[in-house]
């Protein structure tokens, strides 16, 4: 049995994407997983501390990383196989644990310049370094894999549903309200056309009024399994939504969003409002989703329905794919 050691900033979305990579991973092989949260010495100075350890990384040795794991407050590593980490934050600090304890680690996330020689494999979704060990993942791992989610929904015995991930501002994207108005009247006809029921998730970023709106406007149709943020509703079950859902409309103002629908394995249509000024690498981001046949697009406005398709992506062979080229860096044989 190998043990993995995750460790965590904290942050979900990045400690998802870390239990993803071990998920792919006890796929073909049998797994101890620990995690721990990161720790500075000082949490009033972590700031400057993670500055400075990046900037040490710029002349990688044991001295550097002597001093950098100093600064952090120590964990135990013996009989570890892999480090798993995400995230700026705590990536000189699994950098630093590489050079010491000759741990294979694996860093997901965007460098923030530190380069991808300093881990074995730094699994990002854009091209950083020219260089064997900056992996480009098709799809951020994450904790929706296809099986994860079909199993969570036996396990609560949900329906067949369509699900609707409702965002807002953020990341460039503005919605009018009479986008909002029509992606409601949309819904409706998409329940009455597909006798299936609704499902819709909305977030932090929903506007509680356009939360309001629809709760009040779509009363009618069933709406059972459905969580409103600004109700309360955060302990939902969103893998067990993702396996019993047909499709998935996501609104596209969030990456994490569109990301962990797509690992669903579910189809995924994602709605765009008329205005958009999203920097180009999201734009690019999404085109990349586009090309690879993970996602097609409607605009929220004169939201088309169409007949659902009963489609599959091809998301597994992206997520076998992966767990074929980190095997491959940190040098794991299967089981």
């Amino acid at each position: 049995m190998k043990k993995i050691l995750i460790i965590s900033d904290g942050i979900p979305g990045h400690f998802n994407q870390s239990k993803g990579v071990a998920s792919l991973l006890a796929n073909k092989h049998s797994l101890e997983t620990r995690i721990i949260d990161l720790q500075f010495r000082s949490h009033y100075l972590r700031g400057l501390i993670t500055v400075f350890s990046r900037l040490l990384l710029r002349f990688p040795s044991s001295l550097t990383a002597k001093i950098i794991s100093f600064l952090y407050k120590k964990i135990d590593t013996t009989g570890l196989d892999l480090i798993i980490a995400a995230g700026g934050k705590t990536a000189p600090y699994s950098a630093a644990l590489k050079i010491l304890k000759k741990i294979p680690v694996i860093q997901l996330g965007s460098p923030r310049g530190l380069h991808s020689s300093l881990f074995d494999a730094l699994v990002t979704v854009e091209r950083y370094y020219e260089d064997s060990s900056n992996i480009i993942a098709s799809i951020t791992p994450s904790l929706y894999s296809p099986g994860a989610c079909k199993q969570a929904a036996e396990d609560k015995g949900l329906s067949e549903h369509l699900l609707f991930l409702i965002g807002g501002e953020g990341i460039g994207y503005s919605y009018k309200e009479d986008e909002w108005d029509d992606l409601i009247k949309a819904i409706k006809q998409l329940h009455k056309t597909s006798n299936l029921p609704i499902t819709i998730v909305t977030s932090r970023r929903s506007d509680p009024i356009v939360e309001k709106k629809m709760r009040s406007q779509l009363q009618n149709i069933p709406l059972d399994y459905s969580a409103w943020f600004h109700q309360g509703a955060k302990n939902f079950n969103l893998a067990a939504l993702f396996g019993s859902a047909k499709n998935i409309f996501v609104t596209e103002d969030s990456a994490m969003m569109i990301s962990e629908s797509i690992s669903s394995g579910k189809p995924v249509t994602t709605l765009f409002p008329s205005g958009i000024q999203s920097p180009l690498r999201y734009k690019a981001h999404i085109q990349k989703y586009l090309d690879l046949n993970l996602i097609t697009r409607e605009p929220i406005k004169n939201f088309l329905i169409k007949e659902i398709e009963n489609s599959s992506n091809n998301v597994q062979n992206h997520l076998s794919q992966l767990c074929d080229q980190l095997e491959e860096r940190i040098q794991w044989q299967k089981d």
